[in-house]
């Protein structure tokens, strides 16, 4: 079971909600915890023991830190850190299937126990509560990663709003639509670019590599969005993870906007650490390239992820050069396109199944050749594929200013118009979706494989 599945939106999800709603406030944490354990069973019942150790285990690891003092507290910090990193290194590397969301629950537990150690939260005496926030099904399959402190409150008794309804229900439906109508349209041109073990030339691999760019945002942001939704209707605000990210103009930007709980678990736990930006010059660079490197691995075991993530760390490694400095002095055009340039090329480490394969498709991108563009143009880009490319390239910029732009000019009838005008995209979006859920195949989120 997936979330947009049918078994899902339309039998769990309406289930869950509503054995959650008739649940008096006291009982509804005990209730979605349940409901989350309900949910991690049917999407992975062999991964489930492994979750459950993980929850018990930093359940007490958290209350051990807590009470302890000094160097005992740093032992057990230390402790705990290490095992969920063994944890994580076991499922990932070593044994042949990996529980779902795996990289996921271990990081927001690594998260908390630092934070507890630290002395930014409090240990969470409450084992339900607790356990709720760590298997809470909205962000289980793949994040965000979101930090117990804010997290924890909002489970003791949630009493959401209809306004947290209605703005849940938007964005699940906002989620739905992206994963479905665009990644889903998108996603048999990236296929059959990647997929070609040869012959294939550089507008077939150009156009691959763009419909794959828009396909991870797209899919991976269509996921937070349902994942937000749905945890806002139950009363829970998880974190934003995307914020328009391929309008960046640098690399630094980009990991300002893009993943952003994942960037800024690595900033807090790992980067500042390390010295952050306060040390000398080449340490800094050091910092970025061990930070990145890892942030590939997490990605995967394979060399496509270690270099994806040292590509990153070049770039940003290079930014705080004086090259940085000369970019930041160019044209708003000029370091856009070199932030899609860098990005996009390092799709290509990310997409590939192993570095033969990703080392043809660079080849294939600069080969300058045409022969056989017209059989992929005729059988893979169909309409349908074209439109929903054009949508991708369309909803990637901030398009909310152009919307309250025009509800402002309906004057008095603004809010009429705002409220009206989104309730007809939300019967569109969840019809279009339905229908797409209706005639597609499996396709699980990309990365619910981390």
């Amino acid at each position: 079971m997936i979330p947009d599945s049918p078994l899902f939106l339309y039998a769990f999800l309406p289930a869950a909600l509503a054995l959650f709603y008739v649940s008096p406030p006291r009982l509804r944490c005990g209730v979605l915890l349940a409901e989350s354990l309900a949910y991690f069973f049917l999407a992975d019942a062999p991964g489930l023991p492994a979750l459950l150790g993980a929850t018990c285990g930093n359940y007490l690891l958290g209350r051990i830190i807590g009470s302890a003092q000094g160097a005992a507290r740093r032992r057990w910090l230390t402790l705990g850190v290490a095992a969920n990193i063994a944890l994580l290194a076991y499922y990932k590397y070593v044994a042949a299937t990996a529980p779902l969301g795996v990289s996921f629950f271990t990081f927001a537990a690594i998260a908390y126990l630092v934070d507890v150690g630290r002395g930014g939260i409090v240990a969470e005496t409450n084992g339900v509560r607790f356990a709720t926030a760590m298997v809470f099904f909205p962000k289980i399959t793949a994040g965000p990663i979101a930090r117990f402190g804010p997290l924890l409150p909002e489970l003791a008794a949630p009493r959401p709003r209809m306004e947290d309804f209605r703005e849940g229900g938007w964005r699940l439906a906002v989620g739905l639509a992206k994963k479905t109508l665009v990644a889903g349209a998108l996603a048999p041109v990236a296929d059959d670019a990647f997929g070609r073990a040869a012959g294939l030339d550089m507008a077939t691999a150009w156009l691959g590599l763009v419909c794959y760019t828009a396909q991870i945002y797209y899919d991976f942001s269509g996921y937070t969005d349902m994942a937000v939704g749905i945890g806002r209707m139950f009363g829970a605000r998880l974190p934003e993870n995307f914020d328009h990210p391929y309008i960046s103009r640098s690399v630094r930007e980009f990991w300002r906007r893009w993943h952003i709980s994942l960037s800024t678990w690595f900033r807090d736990y790992l980067y500042i650490p390390l010295g952050g930006g306060r040390v000398a010059p080449w340490r800094v660079q050091a910092n970025l390239l061990i930070v990145f490197s890892l942030c590939g691995v997490w990605h995967g075991a394979s060399l496509n992820f270690l270099v994806w993530g040292l590509w990153h760390g070049v770039f940003l490694s290079l930014e705080r050069t004086r090259l940085g400095a000369l970019l930041d002095r160019a044209p708003a055009a000029v370091r856009h396109g070199y932030l899609l340039a860098a990005v996009m090329l390092g799709w290509v480490l990310f997409r590939a199944s192993d570095f033969a394969v990703s080392a043809a498709y660079f080849k294939a991108l600069f080969s300058f050749s045409t022969a056989g563009f017209d059989y992929a143009w005729m059988t893979v880009a169909t309409r349908q594929r074209l439109a929903a490319l054009v949508a991708a390239v369309l909803f990637a910029m901030p398009l909310g200013g152009l919307w309250a732009g025009i509800c402002r000019r309906f004057g008095r009838a603004e809010a009429a118009v705002a409220s009206w005008g989104r309730l007809a995209a939300l019967a569109g979006l969840l019809a279009a979706s339905a229908m797409a859920v209706a005639a597609g195949g499996y396709a699980p989120f990309i990365y619910a494989r981390f």
